[in-house]
């Protein structure tokens, strides 16, 4: 049972990133800058758990060292890897993107030898591998050339900088987690932190009005705060109990609803080529798990 638990959760954080992700690139189709999508979604990721808190009747904890892990964990994983993929967003496929993202259990798997977090062993680097093969596969059968060519480049070279923060924090939650935390106390903790500067920062810049473009998308903004809240959550439970390297593999789940989703909504392609990919990035979770279990 625990084994089962542990794998829906991997799947349905590859599912919200998945989501998330169709979203930001939907909202910045509508017309919406990235400042307001950033600003907007960070606001409402507080709120959201601000009534789970009053729910629970439970607030995230605060000391020097809660304080501290609060600010660097929500800077490099989730405010700055947000704010950068709601910029890059609209200008690749939603594969390309997530592609890119793909790359971070690889770096994930280097830091966390570097560090001495995890070692390194055959099959954990064998499963990395193989899932970075899946994510090949995938690059091979949906990038165009207008999507690779040109100044397109420049943003497929910008969104290497996601997966590098996330595999950064990754690292850093799984050996820096403050005992008296859990993972929805963490989560809110970051959403309130970064939500009250935003706030600062856009009343010192004129005022909230600019965030009514929000209402150009409203369904793909709402989907965005429930999507990155839930998967804000379930990524430090899951680093916080399982390791760095194993949440990591979410990238590759995440591919797997990307394909789906990105073929029926945006008309991106999907041929048999990506189901030969889905199936190394679904044997690669397998091999890993097994290992770690």
């Amino acid at each position: 049972m625990k084994t089962l638990i542990k794998a829906v959760r991997l799947v349905s954080l590859g599912l919200l990133w998945a989501t998330r992700l169709s979203a930001i690139k939907s909202a910045g189709l509508s017309g919406i800058p990235v400042h307001v999508v950033v600003g907007v979604s960070i606001f409402g990721i507080a709120i959201l758990f601000t009534a789970v808190a009053f729910m629970r009747g439970n607030w995230p904890p605060l000391s020097k060292e809660t304080t501290v892990f609060y600010c660097l964990s929500g800077a490099f994983g989730f405010i700055l890897p947000f704010a950068l993929e709601s910029l890059v967003a609209p200008h690749l496929s939603v594969f390309v993107l997530v592609v890119i993202i793909a790359t971070m259990p690889i770096v994930t798997l280097a830091i966390s030898a570097v560090v001495g977090h995890q070692a390194l062993s055959r099959s954990a680097v064998s499963a990395v591998l193989l899932g970075f093969v899946g994510a090949l596969f995938l690059i091979w059968d949906t990038a165009q050339p207008s999507q690779t060519g040109g100044a397109d480049m420049i943003w497929i070279a910008i969104a290497f900088g996601v997966p590098v923060l996330y595999a950064v924090n990754t690292v850093f939650v799984a050996t820096k987690w403050p005992v008296a935390a859990d993972a929805i106390q963490v989560a809110h903790a970051q959403a309130l932190i970064f939500s009250l500067a935003v706030l600062a920062g856009r009343l010192t810049m004129g005022g909230l009005s600019v965030w009514t473009e929000a209402s150009l998308n409203v369904p793909a903004m709402a989907l965005i705060i429930l999507c990155e809240g839930g998967a804000l959550m379930l990524y430090l439970k899951i680093a916080r109990e399982h390791g760095a390297i194993y949440v990591s593999f979410a990238n590759y789940i995440s591919m797997f609803f990307a394909a789906i989703i990105g073929a029926c909504i945006f008309g991106d392609q999907l041929t048999w080529f990506s189901a030969l990919a889905a199936a190394a990035i679904i044997g690669s979770v397998v091999l890993f798990q097994r290992k770690a279990d």
